[in-house]
Order: structure tokens, then C-alpha cells, then sequence
């Protein structure tokens, strides 16, 4: 269980502060390794270096802007620096493995970086990343640049309501499916009062991994599943990885639309899921179809309870993930019995999973102890 609280830190689903992980002392001093071959002495090479060094041993965050990186991407991107949230998660490590000419690109630079740990006693190395970003010329200097405009420039693009959809040239598009997701957008908006997003531009692969690849994350530690969504609600980004339902993964586009009805608020984690989750389904698969897979876990596991689930949820199996579904299922009942208000205050009562669930046994008119009897009940029902 240890390493799926790590792991969820890993698997941002959105865009979140720099985050320092379990085990990581946070170290002062960054350190930007050359690794073999690397030239970043010689003209022009040290000057394209400066800025990815610079940029680096600031210790970068998420959410401030830099004159280190484009202007225009700034502008359309207020979380410039799009792999954040993955690749500085308090490492201090980071070691330039190429800086290259970007072929095709004009006036534009290839940097790969690796960030790794390394024990002080075995000295083993242990990866978190391996990622890319560029260097381009822009009014007269050098800039940093993310990959994902520029490894995705060939690919499909189709603009359905306030949706951009991208996608590799060789991918087939279900256009039915997308106008589905569009017609989403408003219509979760116009349910929680909220303005719509001007527009929300939607990646999507057969697989997370590839979508990754595209925004320049090439190594990360995804596990086996290679089926997911990302969301960055700040840009009004989404990445998505689904061969069967890649233009209907509508749990990234709930963050994205409900950012503003969260802004402010002091929501838990899964309390977040849970809303996203409920709205917009998990995993492709919409709220409902979710119900039945997790009846038969809470049927096979007659002692878990809520609580449980918020300090340590089970680990996701295939389509199911009891701590987005079984709080989506709160979330449901909560609106039901107050409306927006009520799932407000379920999303302002704070971190603590008491101070969530004796929110949530409030709201229902029930007692604490009584809530888990509640919730258990009403995911039967829904599941038939």
C-alpha cells in the first residue's frame, strides 16, 4: 500500500505544485550532470545550455512565469513548463544525456534530460524520467520550448464545439463520439453554474504511454496500465491514452470544466476524483457502468469502509478504482440530498478523510457510523 501512495504522486491526474516524494529529502543544492558525448562548451551550445541550466538549478515550479521560457507558449499555456508536475518532484539529480539540432525544426534545439536518484550506500541509479524539451530562437534569443507542439505538428486536428481534437494521422476518428464529449462540456457547465472553457484541446493516442511520448515525457513509471487521462486545467489541456474510447474519455474534460467550481476550495484528493468520476466516468467507462465492478469488490470486502478507503485506498484493477468510484457514489448522494450547495461543502471540508465523511454524514441527515451502512446500500441499488 506504501507504493500506491507513492504512486499517486507519480500518476498526477492534474496539473499540481512541485511535490517532494516519500523517501526525498528536499536538497538545496540541483545538480545538471553532462552525460557522454554532450558538448555544451562549445558555440553554440553553451548558449542554448544557459537557459535549460538556469532554469534548473532554480528549482522550477508549476504555476510561476520565466523570461527562461517562449513567450508565445506562455501566452497560450499560463503552466508554461507542461511536464512539471511529473519530472520535479524533488529530485535534485538531473543529467543531459543529448543536446542536438532538432531535425526539421528551424533554429530549434533538442535537449534530453534524465532525472534519477541515486543511494548513497549501493549507488543505484533509479530513473523517474527521461524527457525532452527544446531550445528556439525567439525575438533575437534563446528560449526554452515544450515538445508537444512540435512532436505532434503533422498530426490530425478536428474542432467540435470547444474542443480541439488531436490525434496521430493514422488514427481513426469517431466523430459521433466526439460531439458526445463536446456537448459535455456545456451541458456539465450549465449543471454546476459554472462558465464553460473557451476552449479545451484534447491529445489522445492508442495508449497514455504514447500520448506522453508526444507532450516529451519518454520514460515514466505508468505500471502496466497503459489505458488513462491527464488534464492540466490551467492550460485547458488534455491527454488521453484509449484505443477503445479516446475521443469519449470525459473524466479529464470534467477537470477542466469544473476547475472554476473548485477554485478556493479546500477539497480532498478523492473527493475531487470522486466528483470527476461521477460527472464524467473513470477509466472510459461512464459513472454507471463503473457500479457493478465495484458492488462485487465491496461484497468480497464486507469490512472496507469509507475511511478506510480515504487514508489507503485499494489499488486500481483494470476499470476499477474503488476510491474514484466508491466517492463518486458519495458525491451522487450528497448532490441528491442538497444540490450544488451540499456538494460544495463536501468539497470544502477539508483533507482529512473524518472531517469529509462527517461532512458527508451531515449533509445525509445520518450519523457517522451510520453512513457506511448508507453508502453500501445505495451502490447496490445503482449497480442492478
Amino acid at each position: 500500500m506504501a507504493n500506491r501512495r507513492a504512486a499517486s504522486l507519480l500518476l498526477a491526474a492534474t496539473l499540481t505544485p512541485l511535490t517532494v516524494l516519500p523517501g526525498q529529502r528536499p536538497d538545496p543544492a540541483v545538480r545538471v550532470a553532462i552525460g557522454f558525448g554532450v558538448d555544451t562548451a562549445a558555440a553554440p551550445n553553451k548558449e542554448i545550455f544557459a537557459p535549460w541550466s538556469t532554469y534548473l538549478s532554480g528549482r522550477p515550479t508549476c504555476s510561476e512565469s520565466t523570461p527562461l521560457w517562449s513567450a508565445s507558449e506562455q501566452e497560450r499555456w499560463p503552466s508554461v513548463d507542461l511536464l512539471c508536475s511529473y519530472v520535479y518532484q524533488g529530485f535534485s539529480k538531473f543529467t543531459v544525456v543529448q543536446l542536438t539540432p532538432a531535425i526539421g525544426l528551424d533554429s530549434t534545439y533538442l535537449i534530453r534530460t534524465l532525472v534519477a536518484s541515486v543511494s548513497d550506500s549501493a549507488q543505484e541509479v533509479k530513473p523517474l524520467a527521461l524527457y525532452r524539451v527544446y531550445v528556439a530562437r525567439e525575438r533575437g534569443h534563446w528560449v526554452l520550448a515544450n515538445a508537444l507542439p512540435r512532436l505532434t505538428r503533422n498530426w490530425s486536428h478536428e474542432t467540435i464545439g470547444r474542443i480541439t481534437f488531436v490525434f496521430p494521422s493514422t488514427r481513426a476518428f469517431v466523430r459521433v463520439r466526439a460531439q458526445k464529449t463536446a456537448a459535455f462540456v456545456d451541458s456539465l457547465a450549465r449543471a454546476f453554474e459554472v462558465p464553460p472553457p473557451p476552449a479545451i484541446t484534447y491529445y489522445f493516442t492508442d495508449d497514455l504511454s504514447e500520448t506522453l511520448r508526444a507532450a516529451g515525457l519518454e520514460f515514466f513509471p505508468l505500471g502496466s496500465d497503459t489505458v488513462g487521462g491527464r488534464s492540466q486545467s490551467p492550460n485547458r489541456l488534455v491527454l488521453v491514452g484509449s484505443s477503445s474510447n479516446g475521443e469519449g474519455y470525459r473524466h479529464e474534460v470534467a477537470h477542466v470544466v469544473l476547475w472554476p467550481f473548485l477554485a478556493g476550495l479546500k477539497v480532498a484528493g478523492l473527493v475531487q476524483e470522486g466528483l470527476m468520476t461521477w460527472t464524467g466516468g473513470s477509466a472510459g467507462l461512464d459513472f454507471r457502468d463503473l457500479l457493478p465492478g465495484l458492488k462485487r469488490y465491496l461484497d468480497a470486502h464486507p469490512d472496507l469502509t469509507l475511511a478506510s478507503i480515504m487514508t489507503d485506498p485499494p489499488p486500481r484493477e483494470g476499470t476499477l478504482d474503488v476510491g474514484y468510484d466508491g466517492l463518486a457514489v458519495l458525491c451522487k448522494m450528497v448532490y441528491e440530498a442538497g444540490g450544488l450547495a451540499a456538494i460544495r461543502s463536501l468539497a470544502n471540508a477539508g483533507t482529512e478523510p473524518h472531517l469529509v465523511l462527517n461532512t458527508a454524514a451531515r449533509l445525509l441527515g445520518v450519523s457517522p457510523a451510520e453512513l457506511d451502512v448508507r453508502w453500501r446500500n445505495r451502490i447496490a441499488a445503482l449497480a442492478q
